[in-house]
């Protein structure tokens, strides 16, 4: 099993652009609790499309496929700031048929293995309370808790 990270051309980024707005949008719909007038998908859409003004040009974002020997098994998406000495991962996605088999961990050691060559000492990233099993992957693999978001719904 060899992980491979291959850089998205501007038409795989297209097609992976729509499919992350859709996984987005119910992400922010299962995890982001306030109310909004803006549709799930349009909010989305804009937040993406303000992370990403240049697409895939966009300044210090990096998009890879991820492949297992001459498999698709996901995407990744890592924004590094060579000044700060910091990276932060914006997704790391596994197609569900690959999750559990420690693909995952294999890809991020991969990243780490490239970023430690880009000269960056930190790498952070965000992730939902709810999805114990990337705070799991994260949490052994060395992250640590940099701050806690709290929240309490009133009636």
């Amino acid at each position: 099993m060899n992980i491979l990270l291959k850089k998205m051309s501007e038409k795989e980024f297209i097609i992976y652009f729509e499919d992350k707005i859709e996984r987005y949008s119910k992400v922010q719909s299962d995890n982001v609790h306030e109310v909004s007038s803006e549709d799930p998908l349009s909010k989305a859409r804009k937040q993406l499309n303000n992370l990403l003004p240049k697409g895939i040009e966009t300044f210090n974002h990096h998009l890879f496929n991820i492949y297992e020997d001459d498999r698709l098994i996901g995407f990744i998406w890592i924004k590094v700031e060579k000044e700060k000495k910091s990276a932060f991962l914006y997704e790391i996605f596994i197609f569900e048929e690959y999750r559990g088999k420690g693909l995952g961990t294999k890809v991020m050691k991969n990243v780490e293995d490239w970023l430690e060559q880009e000269g960056i000492y930190y790498f952070k990233l965000h992730v939902f309370g709810r999805n114990e099993g990337a705070r799991k992957l994260y949490e052994e693999l060395g992250f640590e808790i940099a701050g806690i978001n709290m929240l309490k719904t009133i009636n």
